[in-house]
This record gives structure tokens, sequence and C-alpha cells, in this order.
């Protein structure tokens, strides 16, 4: 089968580059599948961060760079350009409305020729995370060719209802190699970053902004901190926002040697070692969709405290592999901080973790594929 992914590729970095890799190589075991990719994807005024490519600038294999966000000419070439490889198959993924006006015009412009029910999109969010006025338009410009449709989360699915009466949709988490095995030794690293075995480790990782909440994980983590001298707090991730309000917060409360803060975007190995290190992850997001992040620690069998926002409650299941916190209640989180180090509630939430990792393979995510594909 000819097999068109429509995404992000390296050296472009990010969450929905890395899905977009995983999800060619697995394809490829059987398939023949060629990339199509963005030559120019967001402009400097409009991107918060320091950079969107890798510090490795080489190109994805069997990946042609050819779109532009902004030039609608690219989007005729790509289009021409695939309509004649006749695939069986195009599948896009979509993100952020921003890019729903290239992305929808390629899918319009191939739909005039191919079979429309062959022609999916993946949708990892629906709506933004920070809206803007013109985001309703753009995702119903984007939405309005495709019948077909991949989501992380049931609550992405149901966001889509406000702007499409008729679809056809599965809902499969963000997958990871459920066989991987680290090569890494959790003590070694932990001397490597200069943490003794003693120490316990609170972890918060992505990108800072402002919807993730870092202000509620601060203050609702800042009492804990200071009566347990083993157990520190790492935030981790590239700041897309002024961090000085954070950095107050834990000036305010004299925690500055219990909270290491790594101001860069991180690399894979650098995620991993994270998490191989951290006892628990931390997600007091104020709003959500679903989040890459939640996949990682269950690759790496890592309990999780969330907020109870966005699709956090479908793969986070309380008392189980985590804890969901209500109402973005600080002391809610601070008491569920207490009761996991009091307990033996990492254990068994580890073996929860590793007895249903099965949920976020990448054989049951593309069984959803085949599961659109063979719909009439």
């Amino acid at each position: 089968m000819k097999i068109i992914l429509i995404s992000p590729s390296p050296p472009l970095r990010g969450g929905i580059s890395d899905h977009n890799i995983g999800l060619y190589h697995k394809l490829s075991e059987k398939h023949d599948v060629e990339i199509f990719s963005f030559n120019y994807l967001y402009p400097k005024f409009f991107f918060p961060g320091k950079s969107q490519t890798s510090s490795k600038k080489d190109k994805f294999k069997n990946t042609h760079y050819t779109i532009s966000s902004i030039n609608p000419i690219s989007w005729i070439k790509t289009s021409n350009k695939i309509k004649k490889m006749n695939p069986d198959v195009v599948i896009f993924s979509f993100w952020n409305p921003f890019i729903g006006l290239s992305l929808g015009s390629i899918a319009k412009l191939l739909a005039r020729n191919m079979n429309k029910k062959k022609i999916i999109s993946i949708c990892h969010n629906i709506k933004p995370h920070e809206p803007s006025w013109f985001d309703k338009k753009l995702v119903k410009f984007y939405t309005n060719t495709f019948d077909k449709f991949i989501f992380m989360s049931s609550f992405v699915e149901n966001e889509l209802n406000e702007f499409k009466n008729k679809f056809k949709s599965v809902v499969r988490f963000l997958p990871f190699d459920i066989q991987y095995k680290t090569s890494y030794d959790k003590i070694k690293i932990a001397k490597e970053m200069g943490f003794s075995s003693k120490d316990r480790i609170i972890l918060f990782t992505g990108l800072i902004r402002p919807y993730k909440g870092v202000d509620n994980l601060l203050l609702g983590t800042k009492t804990f901190l200071k009566k347990n001298k083993n157990h520190k707090l790492i935030i981790a991730g590239e700041a897309y926002e002024d961090t000085e309000k954070y950095k107050s917060i834990i000036r305010k409360n004299g925690i500055e040697d219990k909270v290491i803060w790594i101001d860069k975007f991180l690399t894979h190995s650098e995620i991993e070692k994270l998490m191989i290190i951290s006892d628990v992850l931390i997600l007091p997001y104020k709003s959500a969709s679903q989040s890459g992040i939640v996949s990682k620690a269950w690759e790496y069998n890592l309990p999780i405290i969330a907020n109870n926002v966005g699709g956090f409650s479908e793969c986070i299941i309380n008392g189980k592999s985590g804890y969901i916190v209500e109402n973005n209640s600080i002391t809610t989180l601070e008491e569920k901080v207490n009761t996991y180090f009091n307990s033996n509630d990492k254990n068994e939430m580890t073996k929860f973790i590793l007895s249903n990792k099965h949920k976020f393979s990448w054989e049951y995510y593309i069984s959803g594929i085949w599961e659109l594909i063979n719909e009439s």
C-alpha cells in the first residue's frame, strides 16, 4: 500500500515531528511510505521559542520538504506531486489552527482527485491552548474536508462536534515502543546530575507556558519541599514566557535550594534520564487537550499527579497509575504529594502501568488507522 504522511519531520523539532517519525517507521515495516513536510513553518514573530529546528539539521529519509505555511503556490505544487504518486491513503497531522489554512488547502486539492474516504486526519488538538480570534475559522476550514479522524483523547474528539456534525473517528492514546528497555543506570545518572541515592525527585518537564500551571506546581509543593530535606523539584523545559513570576515564588518561599530549573529544549536522552531518576511526574495544567509527556511517563513506568483537565483522566487512572486533582486545587495537589511519598502507592502504581502498557502500543494505535480505512 502506498501511504503519504503530511506532517512536520526532522530537523523540525517537537512532539508532532517525533510522532510522525514513529508512525513512519511502523507503517514502513509493511508499506511504501513517504512524507511531505514543511520547508517553512512558523514566521519568526509567531514562534515564541529559540529555534524551530533541532541542533542536528539532517533531513529525514523519504521526506519531501515542499510545504510553506504561508505560500499558496507551495500548497498547489505539493498536492500535484502527491496526486502523481497515486497514494492509497493520505494521513494529515493537525495540531494548531495556524497550519489549518495550508494543510486544509492541500487536503481540499487532493479531495478533488482522490477518494475522500482515503484522506484521514490525525488531530493532536482541535482548539489551541492559547486561543485567538481567528482560530475557529481556521479549524472549521481545515476539518471541513475530512470525514475520518484519529484522536489521542475523547476530550479532543468531543471538541470537534463544535465544527462538524458528522464524522467517523477512533481514539488511541499517543503511542510508544512498549518493548523499549533503557540502557541508563538510575543510580549512575542521578550521581552524574548531582543527586544522592537518598534524594527523591518530583519532576515537571515540557515547554514552560502560562496554561501549564508552573505557579500552582510551586505553590502546591513548597511546604512539602521545605519539610522534607531529601526531596527536590526539577522543572525542565524551554520557557515560552517570562519566568520571573515563577522565580519570585521560589525566592519568596525560600526553596531556592530545593528547585532545580533547567531552562532549555530537552533532547530525547535528557528527557529519558529525567524520567528514570524521578519518583513522580506532576502536570498542574490549568487547561489541556492531551499531552505527549503522559505517554513518556508511561514509557518509563513513572506515576503522574495531574489536574483533571482535558483528557488526562482518560489515561491517568486515579489511584492506579497516579492521582487526579480536581478543580486545579493547590491544597489537593499538596495533599496528593504528601500521600504519594508517605505510602506504598509508587510501587503499586508502577505495577499497574507495567500491566497496562498495551493501551499505548503502536500496534493498537495503527489498528485505528486500518479501522477507519476499511470503513465504507
